[in-house]
């Protein structure tokens, strides 16, 4: 970045190559080193959506994550899809991580902004998966009752009791979880994701399919995630930078790879170069460890 010009093939060498946590190192040492934010002089240096990925892959993880809660709230209208990304299928500890640090950006809690900006039961399902206390352990739930209780709240009945559904997915282990939705099919004949499309509509719908899917199988889940991003006229570039940056790391993007050479019948390095371009294309392949 030094004298006139950039050297993008050199930016793309760095920051597409390391893993989250090394780039980290890389981006203190930076700063430590000149005296200002590897984030902005990347971001004087660069621009478009190649500009976009190397200032994201210049942030951490957490930092990235917060950015991204921030600016899908912000402003007119409210980008539920990065919503549901984000905070659907992560860890408690990854929720109390990003409250804390989203608390400590912007002066104002997660949950407050979240609540300012959405409504009915999608607002009471995103409340609930901030909350970050999601049964881990290895605690027995009784997988028939739970079956009979989603039954009874949804395609049992007349209308739909939403608390239920919220209830036990936000609360109850993953095991668990994949248990009951294999029961589900078992006993009614088909999936809880076609349940939830018979009963749902709108955000609510949207946001509980992922989370199936995601407790399901999340390698599929995140190679649909990013086809999602990509299929149809023009890209949803925004989203398909989020996925590239948080599941860049070599071990966690090489299921995904496979998920999605299996699930498309092509490999998500051709999907990829066939919808971007330049710069942009060569720091997205570097990244998912694909020159």
């Amino acid at each position: 970045m030094k004298g006139l010009g950039t050297d993008e093939d050199a930016l793309i060498s760095v920051l597409g190559k390391y893993p989250p946590i090394q780039m980290n190192q890389i981006s203190i040492g930076y700063k430590s080193n000149y005296g200002k934010s590897l984030e902005s002089a990347v971001d004087s240096e660069t621009s478009g959506n190649f500009g976009k990925l190397c200032i994201a892959l210049s942030k951490s993880i957490l930092d990235f994550d917060v950015y991204c809660l921030h600016d899908a709230i912000a402003g007119l209208g409210t980008d539920e899809d990065c919503l549901i990304e984000i905070l659907v299928g992560r860890t408690n500890a990854d929720i109390q991580a990003i409250c804390k640090a989203y608390k400590e950006k912007y002066r104002n809690s997660l949950e407050n902004d979240i609540k300012g900006d959405t409504s009915g039961y999608f607002r009471r399902l995103l409340v609930a998966l901030i909350q970050g206390n999601r049964d881990e352990s290895n605690k027995q739930y009784d997988v028939k009752a739970d079956v009979e209780a989603l039954y009874k709240a949804g395609e049992g009945r007349m209308g739909t009791d939403e608390n239920v559904f919220i209830s036990i997915l936000c609360g109850r282990p993953d095991v668990h979880l994949r248990q009951v939705f294999a029961q589900y099919q078992k006993k009614y004949g088909h999936s809880m994701e076609k349940a939830i499309k018979n009963e749902f509509s709108g955000d609510i719908k949207k946001a509980l399919i992922n989370f199936v899917k995601s407790i399901t199988n999340r390698n599929e889940y995140i190679a649909e995630q990013f086809e999602n991003s990509m299929k149809g006229l023009g890209t949803k570039d925004n989203k398909l930078i989020r996925l590239t940056v948080r599941y860049r790391d070599p071990s966690i993007i090489k299921p995904i790879k496979a998920a999605y050479q299996t699930m498309y019948g092509k490999s998500l390095k051709k999907r990829i170069e066939g919808d971007t371009s330049g710069d942009y294309r060569k720091l997205l392949l570097t990244c998912i460890g694909e020159k």
